[in-house]
C-alpha cells in the first residue's frame, strides 16, 4: 500500500554536494541551565506528591490512633487473662473433686461395664 502525499521534490545535484555547516549556537549554556531548571522542578513535584502520600491526615494525629489501638489491645489481653484465670480455677475444682472421692474415680472407670449390665438387653431387628 502506498501513501498517499504531496510529491517529493528532490533538491538539485549540485545543492547535495554542498556540504552543510555546523551552527554553533551562543545560547547553549542557557538551554542547560532550563533544562537543569526544568528537571529540578520536575524533582520538587515528585517530592511533593510523595509527601502528601506519607504525611498523617490533618483530623488525626498518628500518636492518638496508636494509642487507641493500644486501648483496645490491653482490653483483648484483660479479657484473654480473666478467661485464662477462670479455666484455670475450674481445672483446679476438678482436681480437687477428684482427690477427695477416690473410689468415685475408680467407679467411673468401670462403670462403662457395668453400666450395660444394668441396662436392658437391646432388641435386635432382623428382616426376613
Amino acid at each position: 500500500m502506498t501513501k498517499s502525499g504531496p510529491p517529493i521534490v528532490t533538491p538539485p545535484l549540485s545543492t547535495l554536494k554542498q556540504k552543510k555547516r555546523k551552527v554553533f549556537y551562543e545560547h547553549g549554556k542557557d538551554s542547560l541551565e532550563l533544562a537543569v531548571s526544568i528537571g529540578k522542578t520536575q524533582e520538587d513535584k515528585a517530592l511533593l506528591k510523595a509527601e502528601r502520600h506519607h504525611q498523617p491526615q490533618a483530623g488525626q494525629p498518628r500518636s492518638e490512633r496508636t494509642y487507641q489501638k493500644s486501648r483496645t489491645k490491653k482490653k483483648l489481653e484483660e479479657v484473654k487473662a480473666t478467661i485464662a484465670s477462670q479455666r484455670a480455677r475450674l481445672k483446679r475444682e476438678k482436681v480437687k473433686m477428684r482427690k477427695e472421692r477416690p473410689g468415685a474415680a475408680v467407679h467411673q472407670k468401670s462403670s462403662p461395664s457395668s453400666n450395660a449390665q444394668d441396662r436392658a438387653p437391646r432388641k435386635r431387628v432382623s428382616f426376613a
